[in-house]
């Protein structure tokens, strides 16, 4: 594989911590093109990343500096990425190194340990880079039509929008209609021009009762007052956030966030108020029921733009990060048929289980589950996560090792909160805690846990969402019941079973992120570096 490795100083955030060349040292041997930029997002970069792709035929890419979380939340965060991939480089083989926040802001009286565990990082993301396979995206016009669940003011707002742009639109309401009433009189207008409309169709007294697709295909089927109704629509618009009943439901077929209180949440409340972690949900800005009408109308036009950015598109593709089936192992024994929770995984005419993308969530439970290794995942291959452990455990720390597996969900982003912690306080968590993020706590096998004792791991910690807040429902309940049979194997094999972790923790909570790496070294009695000293 020809490999580009890009690094940015993050605007001079990595300096006097990260010695960034000392950190490229192994990389630059593998790698046909290594540059490093003051920053990444700055126009003339892209430019000449993607010359280089092109010069040099790259087929995978390293993007050293800022956190995955990133590019994600930041407003056009994920521009860079869209030109990697316009210029040919698959985008499963994009490997992001988090230098800045779980390097350089995590230790900065460490310099040597976070340069040390920078090149570590690095390393990993080359990886990730290089044994994912090629995902082939789905593409598809989007639907001009939405689904607004929960007839409130703003939904009535949204709705008004939606079809002056020429949308239809589906109202859910809960109330049976009764919702419709409830609209202020400076709002009346508008309830009649919308529950008028040819385009308006409304769902009164409805429920979910099934879902699957994505941006710009969704298929809805709603039960109501009048039936069965199955909806073909482009996106989904929550009106009311608060809703508990309309979550529980959405949740059941798609990845909503929730947070502390249980209310969807948003993929950036800062940056991106309406956008999910759902590119086709979107989500009405929370309100209170004391906020100003006119908040609460600006609320719904946020939301309505950001589902229109997406919609308007001339087209939408699609990557499945779905679990896939070696069929030359599979035996048809249905255990991955009875341990999905989202209905994704059937078993075909001659007994071999098959993936329906529309609903597959990339969780990991099925590969997992597997007993005969027939399924992996897409995003984080089986050898490459098994790969990365061995990796990480070559890390030449002067102390001993922590290997951190981070859910994709909560982990990974309180690990990123632990830097805001670490600078409030002025003094970093040990530079020999070593993270790896996967993509639920229900894909962590015990396999992973295995080799990174073997391989010279003096504890391993699983960070994951709180109980009810995981994004595949139950893969907590599942990582349970075989960590249980875990600890067991390590006692048989004189490993003590206190060694291994699991950490319950949210995405805010950057400062027990860092308070528990450091128990896990008070009490075990490791040795952590700080200062470059041991």
């Amino acid at each position: 594989m020809a490999l580009g490795v890009f690094v940015s100083r993050c605007s001079g955030k990595l300096d006097g911590v990260v010695d960034v060349d000392d950190a490229l040292a192994g990389i630059r041997d593998k790698a046909a093109v290594v540059r490093v930029f003051d920053d990444l997002f700055d126009p003339e970069v892209a430019e000449m990343i993607v010359s280089d792709i092109s010069a040099e035929q790259l087929d995978g890419v390293v993007l050293a500096g800022h956190s995955a979380e990133y590019y994600a939340k930041s407003l056009s965060g994920g521009y860079l990425r869209d030109r990697i991939e316009a210029a040919g480089v698959n985008p499963n083989r994009i490997g992001i190194a988090n230098i800045l926040e779980q390097a350089a802001l995590a230790h900065p009286d460490d310099a040597c340990g976070a340069t040390i565990k920078a090149r570590s990082l690095i390393d990993v993301a080359a990886l990730r880079a290089e044994m994912s396979p090629v995902v082939h995206g789905v593409s598809s016009q989007p639907r001009r039509s939405v689904l607004i669940l929960g007839v409130t003011s703003e939904a009535l707002v949204a709705a008004q929008r939606l079809v002056q742009l020429g949308y239809s639109v589906v109202l859910a309401d809960r109330a049976g209609g009764r919702a419709k009433a409830r609209t202020p009189a400076t709002l009346r207008a508008t309830a009649g021009f919308v529950v008028g409309h040819p385009l308006v169709t409304f769902v009164d007294d409805a429920h979910i009762a099934d879902g699957d697709g994505w941006l710009g295909d969704f298929r809805i089927v709603l039960d109501g007052t009048q039936g069965r109704e199955v909806h073909d629509v482009g996106g989904i618009l929550l009106a009311r956030p608060d809703s508990a009943e309309w979550i529980a439901e959405l949740r059941q077929h798609f990845k909503v966030d929730i947070d502390e209180d249980g209310n969807a949440r948003a993929l950036s409340p800062s940056a991106h108020p309406a956008e999910t972690v759902d590119p086709g949900i979107m989500v009405v800005p929370f309100r209170d029921k004391n906020q100003p009408q006119r908040d609460r109308i600006a609320a719904a036009d946020s939301a309505v733009m950001a589902l229109i950015l997406r919609l308007s598109a001339a087209a939408t593709i699609h990557y499945g990060d779905t679990s896939e089936v070696d069929t030359t192992l599979c035996g048809g024994c249905a255990t991955c048929v009875r341990t999905c929770a989202f209905g994704a995984c059937s078993l075909d005419d001659q007994g071999i289980s098959r993936v329906d993308a529309r609903r597959c969530r990339g969780c990991g439970k099925c590969v997992v589950s597997c007993p005969v290794g027939a399924r992996d995942i897409v995003s984080s291959p089986h050898d490459y996560l098994m790969a990365a452990v061995r990796t990480l455990a070559k890390t030449p720390v002067p102390a001993e090792k922590v290997i951190g597996f981070l859910c994709s969900g909560c982990g990974y982003p309180a690990a990123d909160g632990g830097a805001k912690y670490v600078a409030e306080r002025g003094q970093g968590y040990p530079s020999s805690f070593l993270p790896l993020r996967i993509p639920c706590g229900g894909r962590l096998d015990t396999l992973y846990v295995l080799e990174a004792f073997k391989v010279g791991f003096d504890a391993v910690c699983v960070y994951r969402c709180r109980e009810g807040h995981c994004h595949n429902l139950i893969g907590n309940l599942d990582m349970d019941r075989r960590i249980n049979l875990l600890r067991a194997v390590l006692r048989s094999r004189n490993i003590n079973d206190d060694r291994l972790r699991i950490v319950d923790i949210s995405p805010f909570e950057g400062e027990r992120f860092v308070n528990s790496v450091e128990a896990v070294y008070e009490t075990l009695g490791l040795t952590a570096v700080a200062g470059g000293a041991q």
